[in-house]
């Protein structure tokens, strides 16, 4: 999948599931590892160019809502190798970043 070299874990996806646009950025545990800035549109799905073997720790985002912009409750974790991360909303003017655990294929 990607860019992966040898060891090297897949690139980063975000997928904007709401219907809003939206940015953050995509931390990494190692000062070795250049963080990610992202823009995503809503239904869309933004890919990191590379990854290499660097663990994820935090992702961000804020979502651009009618009523301005919105800050996503972040991914947090001590180092994942997980790349598949979704926005999703939560309630009203609520959104979180959350890793997506399966991949059921859309008709």
């Amino acid at each position: 999948m990607g860019n992966r070299g040898p060891g090297a874990y897949d690139p980063v996806r975000i997928t904007n599931s709401t219907p809003y646009n939206a940015f953050g950025k995509v931390e990494y545990a190692s000062i070795f590892c250049s963080d990610d800035n992202y823009s995503v549109q809503r239904d869309e799905t933004w890919v990191a160019s590379s990854r290499g073997v660097c663990l994820v720790t935090k992702i961000t985002a804020t979502v651009k809502t009618p009523s301005g912009n919105v800050e996503a409750e972040p991914y947090t974790s001590s180092g994942t190798s997980f790349s598949r991360f979704a926005i999703i909303q939560v309630g009203v003017n609520k959104f979180q970043v959350t890793r997506i655990v399966s991949a059921k294929k859309r008709r």
